[in-house]
């Protein structure tokens, strides 16, 4: 065979060979970027201003289905303010949780009953009567839901669904508007959540915002979740803001609590200590390992001169 010119070319493209040097300026720079970022990161976060209210102790709540709280603004609060609620102690990483629902069947695909326990995705959670449905539970259209059919949907997931509601905003005894829409991911709202074709049987609407922020589980016990948003009206300080709440959502069970939270936000989102120390040590490390480098560098180069 002929040797062709594709097979004798050579790869000229550059190829860095890395040297101490080289390793330890990376890591350095690397290391004053990333606590650079993470001291940032932190200023922005401390100029947020954050009310955290716990409402499930409250006590018009603590007895009552239907309560209202009042919450007093401490500071000036420009908007546009993000409302959230947030609940302790509730595991949503658990394996076994995460597992529990059907991505086909959230997206609008109709299984049986037999199917769907053939499958197991929705394992130990099948039914309506398992999903905690009592006789006279009805569907998002009206009709009486039967135990014994397969919910939709169904899950472990879907059963925990948080069903607080808040309603009424006052400001000052004012009534004002609460947005609840485009709370969820995009992608999630156009890819993965569509409802059935017969609504009769359906106990919530799949398209719902808050059903679908809550079906996303969070990483840590200790979490929230965005409601709605207060735009273009400014919360001054010494004024107090009213709602109602429909109190529906058991946290006694696994002894939890829950909070209201009214936050401004920045360009970085809202406030995220986390984030800012984990930038910050993750810089620390980057330079300690860079001091390593060099250390380890010219003790071996002593160990050679004396060989």
């Amino acid at each position: 065979l002929k040797k062709s010119k594709f097979k004798q070319q050579k790869l000229s493209g550059w190829r860095p060979v890395p040297t101490i040097t080289s390793t330890t300026i990376i890591f350095i720079c690397l290391g004053l970027i990333f606590i650079m970022l993470g001291v940032l990161i932190l200023i922005y976060s401390h100029k947020i201003i954050e009310i955290k209210y716990q409402y499930d102790n409250h006590p018009s709540c603590q007895y009552s289905k239907i309560c209202n709280i009042t919450i007093e603004i401490e500071n000036d609060m420009p908007p546009t303010i993000m409302i959230y609620y947030e609940l302790d102690r509730f595991y949503q990483n658990h394996r076994r949780y995460i597992k529990s629902k059907s991505d086909d069947q959230l997206n609008g695909k109709t299984f049986t009953l037999d199917e769907m326990k053939k499958l197991q995705d929705c394992s130990p959670v099948f039914t309506n009567k398992e999903m905690g449905f009592e006789e006279g539970a009805k569907s998002i259209t009206g009709e009486e839901l039967n135990l014994d059919d397969l919910a939709i949907p169904c899950g472990l997931v879907a059963k925990s669904y948080f069903n607080d509601n808040f309603t009424n905003w006052k400001l000052d005894g004012e009534n004002i508007t609460i947005n609840e829409k485009d709370i969820a991911w995009s992608a999630d709202k156009k890819l993965k959540y569509k409802n059935t074709k017969d609504l009769s049987k359906q106990w919530i609407d799949m398209t719902n915002e808050h059903f679908i922020v809550w079906m996303r589980p969070a990483g840590l016990p200790n979490f929230m979740k965005l409601w709605g948003r207060i735009e273009d009206i400014e919360l001054k300080k010494g004024q107090n803001l009213t709602v109602t709440i429909e109190n529906n959502f058991d946290a006694k069970k696994f002894d939890g609590k829950k909070f209201i939270i009214l936050s401004t936000v920045n360009i970085f989102g809202g406030k995220n200590y986390f984030l800012g120390i984990s930038y910050i040590v993750l810089g620390c490390i980057c330079i300690v390992l860079a001091v390593v480098f060099i250390i380890g560098y010219n003790v071996n180069k002593k160990k050679e001169k004396y060989v």
